[in-house]
């Protein structure tokens, strides 16, 4: 700024005394006391003012826009004439400043699952950039949507230099499963205030979590694994795994009932620990589950019989072969017992050997009645014992000519009696009649 005197008049000489320097409408001002004197033309002061272009004011400007604004100027002086009259006078001037909003150009990215679990914790990802050309004096950012949010919902991001990034990190949670919209709100403030405000929304879909019981129990050496899915879901299936040597093996697939209900029976597992795990893969409104670990110890493997019959009509009092299987493989002696319509009775008994056995045995039936014929064997130390499968035998007529030799055998004892008897008779009858002859 220079002060110049162009023309004394019928001054003396002048000083000046101070120079005032506002951007009206603002708080921007500065002054400076000066004492300098001049008693012709000429160059009174020469000064050099700096101005902080920052005002509350500009904020209200847009960015990329400007607004007017008036910088006054104005000086005191001090003057005395040759008659030795001193006066004082202030002088003002106005000069435009226009005011330049630099314009903000952010990149905004929020990043978040694009399925999650209801309750369960999550993290949402937000990514601002400056892609302007100004720096960005402070930035920050706000989380919404129906989540909880563990922590503060803002974070203060500080100033953006030109091809600058930040990133804030959210850990949310979801309360209700469907599908739900976070919203990133993003603010950033350019160099003259002025607050520039973006949102960027992710869709989530929040799935349930469904509970998997699983359970489990043994009778007579067979296992059965049972559980619940909660809440249920009809026509799906629930897979069903076994440890084996530090891996997991499917082995069932097991629908599940309307009540959410399923259940598996293993016929004759192993002795020893078992562990089982169940698995439901999830739908579209609930998430995958796995059951705990159960571990169950079996002492007794089941065993298991196969009986058949060598014909399925005998005759009366006829004999049939039985044959049979156990499994698994056992040695030892196995009972045959039959029914024939007066509850079940021993009939005999085999040798076991290799898991196979062999019995002949006599039908007893009446004919025209039915013969039932099962296999009954023990058990041992490791195996179970167990019955056989059911054989029925229809039971005939013998025909007459067959029944002879059972007849003549049945008549033998009583017929050998009467013949000695009438031997006798006939000795003694003549005997008598000797003695008779030899009176005479």
């Amino acid at each position: 700024m220079n002060v110049r005197v162009i023309d004394l008049g019928d001054e003396k000489y002048v000083e000046l005394r101070y120079i005032y320097i506002e951007l009206e409408g603002t708080s921007i001002a500065s002054s400076r006391v000066i004492k300098r004197s001049r008693s012709s033309k000429g160059m009174l002061a020469e000064e050099i003012f700096t101005l902080l272009i920052c005002d509350p004011a500009f904020s209200e400007i847009k960015g990329g826009e400007k607004k007017r604004y008036d910088l006054k100027v104005t000086i005191g002086l001090f003057s005395e004439n040759k008659d030795g009259e001193k006066s004082s006078v202030e002088y003002s001037t106005r000069l435009p400043v226009y005011v330049y909003s630099p314009p903000v150009y952010l990149e905004i990215d929020i990043v978040a699952p694009s399925t999650v679990i209801e309750k369960e914790n999550f993290t949402v990802m937000i990514s601002i950039k400056n892609i302007g050309d100004y720096n960005i004096t402070e930035s920050g950012v706000r989380i919404q949507g129906p989540i909880v949010v563990y922590g503060a919902d803002m974070q203060l991001l500080g100033q953006l230099a030109p091809d600058e990034g930040k990133q804030a990190l959210f850990t949310v949670k979801a309360e209700e499963k469907g599908e739900i919209i976070i919203t990133a709100v993003v603010w950033a403030i350019n160099p003259a205030g002025f607050n520039l405000t973006r949102s960027r929304d992710v869709v989530v879909k929040v799935k349930g979590m469904p509970k998997l019981e699983l359970y489990a129990n043994t009778t007579q050496g067979r296992l059965k694994l049972y559980g619940w899915l909660i809440p249920s879901r009809p026509f799906t299936t629930i897979i069903l795994q076994e440890k084996q040597d530090d891996e997991w093996i499917s082995i069932a697939s097991i629908p599940i009932d309307p009540s959410g209900y399923f259940e598996y029976t293993i016929e004759r597992p192993a002795i020893g620990v078992h562990t089982y795990r169940a698995l439901w893969p999830g739908d579209e409104d609930y998430s995958s589950v796995s059951s705990e670990y159960v571990n169950i110890f079996i002492e007794k493997t089941a065993s298991y019989i196969i009986l058949s019959a060598s014909t399925t009509t005998a005759k009366e009092g006829s004999t049939i072969v039985l044959k049979g299987t156990i499994r698994p493989s056992v040695s030892g002696t196995v009972y045959i017992f039959m029914d024939c319509g007066d509850g079940w009775k021993p009939a005999g008994y085999a040798t076991v050997v290799d898991g196979e056995f062999e019995a002949k045995v006599i039908v007893k039936g009446k004919p025209g009645s039915l013969c039932r014929f099962k296999a009954v064997w023990p058990g041992s130390d490791e195996v179970l014992g167990s019955e056989s499968n059911v054989v029925e035998v229809k039971v005939e007529r013998r025909e007459w000519y067959s029944q002879l030799p059972q007849l003549l055998q049945e008549i033998s004892l009583p017929l050998s009696i009467a013949i000695v008897l009438l031997i006798m008779i006939l000795i003694v009858r003549r005997v008598i009649k000797r003695g008779r002859s030899e009176r005479v």
